[in-house]
């Protein structure tokens, strides 16, 4: 059997019009200028770590107060189980649990819910400024020059 000749094998991705684009300028920042710029972003990282740290110390206490309130309300419902003297006693005691516990996990979520939105705006309250002048610094170089001086 005879073979076809091949033919030679083009590039499919290269296109035969248009040439590579140019290497973007990256600015030249000085080392002082880069030294603050990172000396920033550590002090905001600092901030945001306090910040949440408080903020999970919050919540955790939040948890606690609602774990307490809780065990009391089922201990208080045991108690009158102890002494209950009919069906329709019972039924009583543990309806009132369940309205208590209802209640209070609703008033529980909607405090966690108010600490878990405060801890997230408090946490990247110092970084609102970094991601502005890390694109002034680093994307466009005359407007890095200008800002500075």
């Amino acid at each position: 059997m005879a073979s076809k000749p091949k033919k030679p094998a083009e590039p499919v991705l290269a296109s035969k019009s248009s040439a590579l684009p140019a290497t973007p300028a990256f600015p030249a920042l000085t080392y002082a200028e880069f030294a603050t710029f990172g000396r920033e972003n550590i002090a905001a990282a600092v901030k945001t770590n306090a910040a949440l740290s408080a903020g999970i110390e919050a919540l955790g206490q939040e948890v606690m107060v609602y774990a307490r309130s809780a065990l009391q309300n089922a201990s208080e419902t045991a108690r009158g189980l102890l002494g209950a003297k009919t069906l329709e006693d019972v039924v009583r005691l543990q309806s009132d649990l369940a309205k208590r516990n209802l209640d209070g996990l609703i008033a529980g979520s909607l405090k966690l819910s108010e600490l878990g939105v405060t801890v997230a705006s408090e946490a990247m309250a110092p970084w609102e400024g970094r991601v502005e002048a890390a694109m002034v610094h680093f994307t466009y170089p005359q407007a890095g020059k200008s800002h500075a001086a």
